[in-house]
């Protein structure tokens, strides 16, 4: 769940998923957030099996299958998605703990 919170907050992108083989934890981790992006079952299973190929395991795809992406879906909506900067090249996800103030307008 933690490792889907920081995968999905634009403030991390780009980002890159790896583990030792590239194959399980990267494989669930993948799944969850496809599942997450409302991709069908089966199209979550095709892609974890062409890039797990005969390391494949059931497990990884019932825990997959199994994933609560209710829960998730509720943390991240309880974010409050504004953007800093307004104008600026640089903006940024703020949360609601963040403390950014308006610019002020001031006349001539």
């Amino acid at each position: 769940m933690d490792a889907l919170k920081i995968l999905v907050d634009v403030r991390n992108h780009p980002v890159l998923i790896h583990c030792k083989r590239g194959k399980h934890r990267t494989g669930c981790l993948v799944g969850c957030l496809r599942k997450l992006q409302n991709w069908c079952l089966a199209s979550v299973f095709e892609e974890y099996q062409r890039f797990a190929g005969v390391k494949s395991r059931e497990t990884d795809k019932k825990f997959i299958e199994s994933f609560d992406v209710l829960s998730l879906r509720h943390c991240l909506y309880s974010i409050i998605y504004r953007y800093h900067g307004y104008g600026s090249k640089k903006r940024r996800l703020l949360y609601k703990e963040d403390n950014v103030q308006k610019p002020q307008m001031t006349s001539v």
